[in-house]
């Protein structure tokens, strides 16, 4: 099975590719963020990829949460 059937199978193969590309890139601010010791910039950092891997393992497409 191929992955964003498994990883989010409710996306498309677009939506799927957007959303890794953005969680690359706050991967690498949030990266830069920890080597100049910006402990509140990686922290939200880290929580915003921590929501698009939420998005990514939910079973809703585009839940709004509460």
């Amino acid at each position: 099975m191929e992955p964003s059937k498994t990883l989010a199978p409710n996306r498309s193969e677009e939506e799927l590719r957007e959303l890794m590309a953005l969680a690359r890139l706050l991967t690498f601010a949030q990266g830069t963020a920890k080597g100049l010791n910006a402990n509140f910039v990686e922290y939200c950092l880290d929580m915003a990829v921590s929501g698009i891997l939420e998005e990514l393992n939910s079973s809703d497409k585009f839940k709004l949460r509460n």
